[in-house]
């Protein structure tokens, strides 16, 4: 059975005041093409469709984009296994898939006692799930795999009809943390059947996997597993939610994120966005899980210091500034700049600029006719400057000479050093 790993869509997403969608649509449509090319038979969506800031007509829009892409793909007998992220709607996920049961009830949306029986095997179809699941998989060679399914960890989804009472966010999240890995435990001691080769789909955060240095997660925003709390025997691990990709360690290869497929944020935009192919035999994985790149929207800061001269060799400097994610930094000065007309200029140049930082430099003072510069009153210096500002801030405070004592001492070894 041929699987595709793929998560973190976050359709509908805004980057600053831009929406990108058509990047990402881009880059799901990538994934389309590779489903037929690779002869796929189950394509798994490990959490984040949607973004969750989506409105009613986004996600409509949204879910009319899944089916244009992926309906050849179900109506050749493809399946869709998709689970619900920290970013989607429990409630539209549980609502969705109601729907589905019943528009196509014979299609793979099962109902609960068909699901009770290990010996069920479904195929074909959209499966999606914002609460653990389990389901079984026969491909056209009669190879089953199993599917452990286990959305994003929420209070809701893992500890429904406890009584919470917690003292801190930490220890909310130490509780759902604990009712997970009692579910996981329940459908391996319950569903799983030991003789047939079992995937693990979940969007969690493994401590140790490698994340951006511009985004830390920490206890009180997130629940945190180590390696150790979760099994790591399954055939194959596919994990959402970490936008990088890799293994969750080294040495642990069939244990991995796929990352998000775009770059959706300036701490991505280095990053090389990719699918992961793996191949499940009866006997479990068969070889290392292949990565495929997927091609990504280039990702430019831009520091603009000249614009009369800089603003013409910009399509030269960067060809691909028609489809480029664009932030730039504009230093302009008014009595020498027209800034509307440039920020038109550049605006046609990186139709997709989604931040732009406008820095006006100081006006350049200029003599009057016939009157010499020495002639005007003299600008004092930055050290002088300082100094009056604290005389006249500090005037009444008791320590105020002792204060400027320190200043002066401090000034004089900054103009020693800029010497």
């Amino acid at each position: 059975m041929r699987i595709l790993h793929t998560a973190d869509w976050h359709m509908n997403n805004r980057l600053g005041r831009l929406d990108i969608s058509h990047h990402i649509i881009g880059a799901l449509e990538q994934i389309a093409s590779l489903l037929e090319e690779r002869q796929v038979d189950v394509m798994v969506v490990a959490g984040d469709i949607f973004s969750e800031r989506s409105r009613p007509d986004e996600l409509r829009t949204a879910i009319a984009e899944i089916r244009r892409l992926f309906l050849p793909f179900l109506s050749g007998g493809g399946t869709i296994i998709a689970i619900a992220g920290n970013h989607d709607s429990e409630v539209f996920f549980e609502t969705l898939r109601d729907a589905l049961s019943l528009a196509a009830p014979g299609s793979g949306t099962t109902n609960t006692s068909q699901r009770a029986s290990n010996n069920y095997a479904i195929s074909g179809g959209l499966h999606i799930t914002a609460t653990p699941d389990y389901i079984r998989l026969c491909d056209v060679e009669g190879i089953e795999v199993q599917f452990a399914l286990m959305p994003y960890p929420t209070p809701r989804c893992y500890l429904r009809g406890e009584n919470i009472n917690c003292d801190s966010i930490e220890q909310k999240h130490y509780l759902v943390q604990q009712g997970y890995a009692r579910m996981l435990q329940t459908i391996q001691e319950k569903k799983i059947d030991p003789c047939l080769p079992s995937v693990l789909v979940s969007h969690i955060h493994v401590r140790g996997a490698q994340t951006h240095s511009l985004y830390k997660i920490s206890e009180t925003e997130d629940v945190i597993f180590n390696l150790s709390d979760i099994p790591t025997h399954w055939a194959y691990a596919a994990y959402g939610h970490i936008h990088r990709p890799g293994p969750v360690r080294e040495g642990y290869d069939h244990v991995r994120y796929c990352g998000s497929v775009a770059r959706l944020d300036a701490a991505e935009r280095d990053d090389a966005k990719s699918v992961v192919l793996v191949d499940i035999g009866q006997a479990g994985c068969i070889g290392p899980p292949e990565i495929v790149p997927l091609r990504t929207t280039p990702f430019y800061q831009i520091e603009i210091h000249d614009p009369d001269t800089e603003i013409e060799q910009l399509t030269t400097r960067y060809p691909d500034a028609d489809v480029a994610l664009v932030h730039y930094t504009l230093h302009w000065q008014p009595d020498k700049h027209n800034l509307n007309a440039i920020s038109s200029a550049l605006d046609k140049i990186f139709p997709n600029c989604y931040n732009r930082d406008l820095c006006q430099s100081a006006k350049i003072t200029r003599a009057p006719a016939g009157v010499s510069a020495s002639s005007l009153p003299p600008l004092h210096d930055v050290a002088g400057t300082v100094r009056r500002f604290l005389e006249h801030r500090f005037q009444e405070h008791p320590e105020r000479a002792d204060l400027l004592s320190l200043a002066d001492k401090l000034l004089a070894e900054d103009g020693s050093h800029s010497e």
